[in-house]
């Protein structure tokens, strides 16, 4: 009896102990046994090529097939793609350049191998500014608590992933292309891992959030999803789309030593350098410390070329109805401003320099450098200072009124204004919470590399639904239980297409872009709580500004400043 006994207790073990392997049409995948925060088991199966090394001649192409491999495929490993990442410095604290370009592949995560299981996937887009970071990032111990596929993978970043000499040689996107190409690969093979490929979820965060609001606008992802998710973030914020992208590819050429002035030649030329050296010049690009974050991202290349992946401005294909028909939920932190401000905290020298020198900085950390024409610029910069600082100066002492000015400028405003334009053209519901919960951990001990908490930071509500960088964000039990709120309200919109909370109601935003709306908020205290609101993020007051960006994209520079500051 005490062996028997002793048999049925590990039998769940000893399933889990065999090596665990799947036969795809193009070659078998050998994986490996996963844990999870609670030791509950998974399968894994990290470092799948989705597409073939973008290397030599398919540098700055579109990603293509994997070949076929014979023998077994060892997926055990991560990767990431070669980028500039300013959260890791070396000792002599400069910006470290790592990371293999090399890198197209996706890591599958699941509890069953059963290709009749049909459990719902996650198919997650990692954050990092469309510069920086790895699907890796986002370890699978906490949502894999959950009965589902959780899916994450690369894609090209920098100027190799967003590089555009706005024609047809080089139109820009191929990170993007890269995120369409993972995302036919999970529709395609997820099965072979217990998935149901009628039941994906493309959510992501920060930069992941604006690209997953991206995908309702791509054609190419039309039907290959059945719910979005968007954390701290939406395709209308400034920091998805860039300006002036011919011109920072002729720059870079020109640093490499490559001819600048023939799309053809710069692209021939920069595919016999290394990678690396491409990527190191982003640093000429970021004129202040790493701002603006994001040199190198989206185009519309609609614009120019005649197989775009993005046909036009997505503020205007929500304004026409051009929408893929599916809910969405997307969210944002009271702080989301502590990225990038959380990098000066402390540091008197830089936050002295950001308010002696505000006309050359602002625009820079605030991302309109080149979305004011100049000869505006200097109203536009007083007018803000003013705004949030009147007659302080931006100090340690004035800190806080400095994460919120960022806050509402680098992502509330337009978050705002995505959500409700989205829903107000769409059948489907769009839901919102706002995250105010100050948990054990939050993203802003990264950077700043102190254990204090500055507020709800970008970031700390998916660090308790991913096991980020292997930081320790479940320390007690409230983490705990708010987790299992964010984990509930995710897998009940990637099932039921609703995200459900207990004990609350929550609806969905109105149909319309004016009057109040109503959003869930996950309070200091944990609390769960439905919020009444007009508007988030001082939008009344950004919108107000000759910003050309969605709305005022194409204002004229014969109209005056003031006339241009009238709601659009």
């Amino acid at each position: 009896m005490h062996w028997t006994f002793y048999i049925i207790l590990t039998l769940p073990s000893l399933i889990y102990a065999l090596i665990p392997s799947v036969t795809l049409p193009h070659g078998v995948v050998e994986g490996g046994i996963g844990t999870t925060v609670n030791s509950n088991s998974f399968y894994k199966f990290e470092g799948i090529p989705y597409a073939k090394p973008p290397v030599n001649n398919l540098r700055f192409e579109p990603p293509q097939d994997p070949e076929p491999w014979l023998g077994i495929w060892k997926a055990n490993i991560t990767t990431a793609c070669i980028q500039y990442d300013h959260l890791t410095r070396d000792t002599e604290q400069n910006y470290v350049i790592h990371g293999d370009e090399d890198c197209l592949y996706v890591n599958v995560y699941t509890k069953s191998l059963d290709q009749n299981a049909n459990l719902d996937v996650l198919f997650h887009i990692h954050g990092g500014a469309l510069m920086f970071g790895s699907g890796a990032i986002y370890g699978p111990e906490i949502i894999m608590e959950k009965n589902l596929v959780y899916v994450n993978f690369n894609y090209r970043l920098g100027p190799l992933g967003f590089l555009s000499t706005e024609d047809e040689v080089l139109p820009g996107n191929m990170g993007l292309r890269d995120q369409i190409k993972a995302l036919h690969w999970t529709k395609r093979f997820i099965k072979y891992f217990g998935g149901n490929p009628e039941s994906i979820t493309v959510q992501g965060f920060s930069a992941g959030a604006g690209s997953s609001h991206l995908h309702y606008f791509l054609p190419e992802s039309a039907g290959l999803f059945k719910a979005g998710i968007s954390h701290s973030g939406s395709s209308l914020n400034s920091w998805m789309l860039v300006e002036q992208a011919k011109q920072k590819t002729q720059q870079l050429a020109n640093f490499v030593g490559c001819p600048a002035d023939n799309s053809a030649e710069i692209v021939a030329c920069l595919k016999t350098k290394p990678a690396r050296q491409i990527v190191q010049t982003t640093h000429i690009f970021q004129e202040f410390l790493y701002n603006p974050f994001s040199p190198f991202g989206v185009v519309i290349d609609g614009y120019w070329s005649k197989n775009p992946v993005l046909p036009d401005h997505p503020y205007k294909l929500l304004q026409q109805g051009k929408v893929y028909d599916v809910p969405w939920l997307i969210s944002y932190t009271t702080s989301e401003g502590l990225y990038p401000t959380a990098d000066f905290y402390g540091n008197d020298e830089y936050l002295y320099q950001i308010d002696t020198e505000w006309n050359k900085i602002a625009p820079l950390i605030l991302d309109y450098n080149n979305t004011v024409y100049p000869e505006w610029k200097d109203v536009v910069n007083d007018r803000i200072k003013d705004h949030y600082f009147g007659e302080n100066q931006v100090t340690m002492n004035t800190f806080s009124i400095f994460v919120k000015l960022v806050t509402d400028r680098l992502f509330l405003t337009d978050i705002e204004k995505a959500a409700r334009l989205h829903a107000s053209v769409t059948k489907s519901p769009v839901y919102m919470y706002n995250f105010n919960y100050n948990g054990s951990t939050s993203f802003s001990n990264i950077l700043t590399g102190i254990d204090k908490h500055l507020g709800v930071s970008h970031g700390d509500d998916v660090i308790l639904v991913f096991k980020l960088n292997g930081l320790d964000s479940l320390q007690t039990e409230k983490d705990k239980e708010i987790s299992e709120v964010l984990l509930n309200a995710i897998t009940s919109i990637m099932k039921n297409r609703k995200p459900i909370v207990p004990g609350i109601s929550w609806t969905p935003l109105p149909k319309t872009t004016k009057g109040s709306f109503e959003m869930l908020q996950i309070t200091n205290t944990g609390d769960l709580k439905l919020l009444i609101r007009k508007f988030i993020g001082q939008s009344k007051f950004w919108n107000k500004l000759p910003l050309q960006e969605n709305e005022k994209l194409f204002i004229k520079k014969e109209h005056n400043i003031e006339s241009c500051s009238e709601d659009y």
